[in-house]
């Protein structure tokens, strides 16, 4: 398994959690991509290695993405008065983990982020990880790289790292990729009001990177 980046020096045993950012639904609003589906394979690795003998979480985080329109309402049990467009990614790649034996006290499912930035701010600011101790980050190459440079460094408070997964569907980044995520996270301030402040932000600006081309998952 290939690590690369990160803040600090932390060996996967040493790990307590993990957070799966969302990579995309299929086209009927309810599946994963190819890529969705590799991420939660790896995330499945890493439950055995290191978060279950840390008593640690996974953590699978996303709605979908503003572009995303596919799929029709629908409500989780544990919300009933929540209404979604499809299933948020985070409910999926949950119900993949524990389909694939990790029990379900172990992985949670944050699923009102819209892009990759609000996965790792409402991750942490939020509490979903429930401690300070150190993550990996599960991610393809391409899209990792752009986690480890300008977004964990913004959002995440305790040290991680970033896990490879190998790639299926990956496409290359845009560098437009990396000016919109810089953009969303520019002068945030501290507390939960960051979120609310990038959401708008990534909603607006995601939007209007699809209309130029940018295609890949944000």
């Amino acid at each position: 398994m290939e690590t690369i980046g990160g803040r600090g020096i932390v060996s996967l045993p040493e790990l307590a959690h993990v957070l799966v950012p969302g990579r995309g639904r299929d086209a009927t609003g309810t599946g994963l991509t190819p890529s969705g589906q590799d991420r939660v394979a790896v995330a499945r690795m890493l439950y055995d290695i290191a978060v279950r003998p840390n008593n640690g979480r996974v953590i699978c985080s996303g709605y979908k993405s503003p572009s995303d329109k596919k799929g029709e309402d629908w409500s989780p049990a544990d919300a009933p008065d929540e209404v979604f467009r499809g299933i948020p990614e985070a409910d999926i790649m949950r119900s993949e983990l524990i389909r694939l034996g990790v029990p379900e006290a172990y992985v949670y499912a944050e699923r009102h982020s819209i892009d990759t930035t609000t996965n790792f701010l409402r991750s942490e600011r939020e509490g979903w990880f429930g401690d300070a101790r150190p993550v990996a980050i599960v991610a393809q190459r391409a899209h990792l790289n752009r986690m480890l440079r300008i977004i964990a460094p913004r959002t995440l408070r305790r040290l991680y790292i970033g896990v490879v997964v190998p790639e299926t569907d990956e496409c290359e980044e845009s560098p437009l990729a990396s000016l919109v995520s810089s953009s969303i996270l520019a002068c945030l301030p501290e507390g939960l009001r960051a979120i609310d402040i990038a959401e708008r932000r990534a909603g607006r600006l995601w939007r209007l990177a699809w209309l130029v081309g940018v295609r890949q998952y944000h």
